[in-house]
């Protein structure tokens, strides 16, 4: 049952449909989503102690823009992601490492290999995942000493006119506005929820502050790719994207948008109870 132009109202099939649209234009998101910086590998490198031998279970890899980083430091990969054609460009563009296996599976149902991996890790997917589940399952994948290696993009939403105009256009299409939570307020509860797994800690944070400059096009392709706009009626996304355009007409016709990149570390408890489902 839908609401006129507006989404189905129950929210498990929001979040269907959310997580579905991720197949529909792989080539958009790599295109428009911003990687992750290279000081990131390198602080995972070390706080996870990986060695080339390592095997690493990655949640998620999209169309391989975190992948890629990994398998440059000869790890082996297992790269685990539920959309058939991101599956297929990732393994495309991984091609040349040999060591980096891709699973078009949803790892809630993926037979894990129990105690078989260094390194769980997830870059702007794990959300995605119900926590009961992810967790237990990640521990189950680790070996004793092995570790959790979480990391998103933190979008900060500026105070300013550009903004408020930008709310205002979703406002007037019948959308909340595209803002986030305070980045130091979203990375706090990233932390809690792995500590209140019972499986993982501590957790190591590290942060990397970064600006994208966006011209109209490329702001409206980037939103393209997000799956609560992505589910929207044409006609929606029309009338959203046209106000858009003239916002960013009135200010220059650029968007600098900061955020915050940060990564979550944590290693695997050690505990005698059987790490299920």
């Amino acid at each position: 049952m839908t609401l006129g132009h507006t989404l189905p109202l129950r929210a498990v099939e929001r979040q269907r449909l959310r997580r579905a649209s991720f197949d529909a234009n792989p080539g958009l998101y790599e295109r428009t989503r911003p990687g992750y910086p290279a000081e990131l590998f390198d602080d995972l490198e070390r706080l996870a102690r990986l060695r080339s031998d390592n095997r690493v279970l990655e949640i998620g890899p999209g169309t391989g823009q975190a992948t890629l980083p990994l398998a440059e430091r000869g790890l082996a990969v297992t790269a685990v992601e539920l959309s058939p054609r991101m599956a297929r460009r990732c393994r495309r563009n991984l091609s040349g490492h040999p060591r980096v296996e891709v699973l078009a599976t949803g790892f809630e149902s993926w037979p894990v290999e129990e105690s078989a991996y260094d390194l769980v890790f997830a870059a702007s997917a794990f959300h995605w995942l119900p926590a009961r589940i992810a967790y237990p399952r990640a521990a189950r994948a680790l070996r004793s000493d092995g570790r959790l290696a979480l990391v998103w993009h933190f979008r900060i939403t500026p105070d300013n006119e550009f903004q408020r105009e930008l709310n205002a256009v979703y406002h007037a299409t019948g959308m909340r506005p595209w803002r986030a939570r305070p980045p130091e307020e979203r990375i706090r509860r990233q932390r809690e929820a792995i500590l209140n797994s019972a499986r993982f800690g501590p957790v190591t944070i590290c942060r990397y502050p970064r600006i994208r400059r966006y011209l109209a096009e490329e702001y409206i392709d980037l939103l393209r790719t997000m799956s609560d706009h992505a589910i929207r009626p044409p006609a929606v996304k029309r009338r959203l994207f046209a106000g858009i355009r003239r916002v960013f007409a009135r200010h220059g016709g650029v968007f600098e948008q900061p955020f915050v990149a940060g990564l979550l570390v944590a290693s695997k408890r050690r505990t005698r109870q059987l790490d299920s489902p």
